[in-house]
């Protein structure tokens, strides 16, 4: 069995994040409309993390994968990403082993995608003003991927290290960028809110969060994590990913049910719904809506099998005989 083995740089040279977009939109109109297998992913706790298992198989290419990601929060201090891992692409007919790719830029860059998608189907035509809470490889691709699909002019960076903001401010280039002093700082006049931190807290007051934004959260991935806090869950168009994980891992969401101020009815859609145009994305220029993501191996499969064959064509990668 030959295996196609691709690097990150790999990766980084066979999809751009415009491509990536439209990979999500496919992948969530595949797992709204019921032409997508997605388990609700396996977690294996470790000393110094959570190892995750996702598979997926969407149905109309025959696309079958496997993730297999850990996040270990203390890698933070090594320099090493939280995030790592890898995602192998097996052939539909066959269960042959096709590719294994690097799977912690491909999480980054499908992750910043989705929330690019969201903020395409859900923000303000007009918004441009970005309130950015974090400043890992999370915080960098959803920022690249909303300035692919809304006129961004103006980001405000929050994160719990000054030093972590100040190095991301320097590296954001074509539009004003400054570290904010406190959340109430970044939140002033945005339009465009995103949460990609790894806190169990809430990181900002929702109530402060402007009429007519759009928030994306995608840093917290348990039922005891919890980015966004209850006011704005309460007060928010709220839109997941997939309705099921979201109730059994989003604790954004949990935590405001568990507590009885919402009901899982607080959900309104699928972001595939507003994809397949079963329900509508944003309701009025005043409306706030959130999009919880918790991430899904369609999202992984959908962009791996793009990633593969790119690589196939252009000779990415070296193959290996296994």
């Amino acid at each position: 069995m030959q295996i196609r083995i691709l690097s990150k740089d790999d990766v980084r040279q066979a999809i751009d994040m415009p491509t990536a977009i439209e990979a999500m939109r496919e992948a969530f109109a595949a797992l709204s409309g019921g032409r997508a297998t997605v388990p609700i992913r396996g977690s294996l706790e470790r000393r110094s993390g959570l190892t995750l298992l996702m598979p997926a198989h969407l149905h109309e290419n025959n696309a079958v994968g496997l993730k297999v990601v850990s996040v270990s929060p203390g890698n933070a201090a090594r320099d090493l990403p939280v995030i790592q891992g890898v995602v192998l692409v097996l052939d539909g007919g066959t269960g042959e082993v096709r590719a294994m790719m690097d799977g912690t830029w491909l999480t980054a860059l499908r992750t910043g995608a989705a929330g690019g998608l969201a903020a395409d189907l859900l923000a303000r035509s007009d918004a441009s003003t970005v309130a950015l809470f974090g400043a890992g490889v999370q915080a960098r691709t959803q920022l690249e991927a909303v300035r692919c699909v809304r006129p961004v002019t103006e980001v405000r960076v929050l994160s719990r290290r000054a030093e972590s903001a100040d190095a991301l401010v320097a590296e954001i280039e074509g539009v004003e960028a400054r570290r904010a002093h406190d959340a109430a700082d970044a939140l002033s006049g945005a339009d465009l809110v995103i949460a990609a931190t790894d806190s169990r807290t809430p990181v900002f007051d929702g109530a402060l969060v402007e009429p007519g934004a759009h928030v994306t959260a995608v840093g917290s991935y348990t039922p005891e994590m919890r980015e966004v806090d209850t006011a704005l869950v309460a007060r928010a168009r709220v839109l997941v990913d997939q309705r099921e994980a979201a109730l059994a891992e989003a604790g954004d969401l949990i935590g405001p049910i568990r507590d009885g101020v919402v009901e899982a009815s607080v959900i309104a859609a699928e972001l595939g719904d507003v994809v397949l145009g079963r329900a509508p994305g944003r309701t009025s220029d005043d409306e706030v809506t959130l999009f919880k993501s918790v991430g899904n191996a369609a999202q992984d499969v959908a962009v791996a099998v793009r990633v593969l064959a790119q690589a196939e064509a252009r000779g990415l990668g070296r193959v290996v005989e296994v």
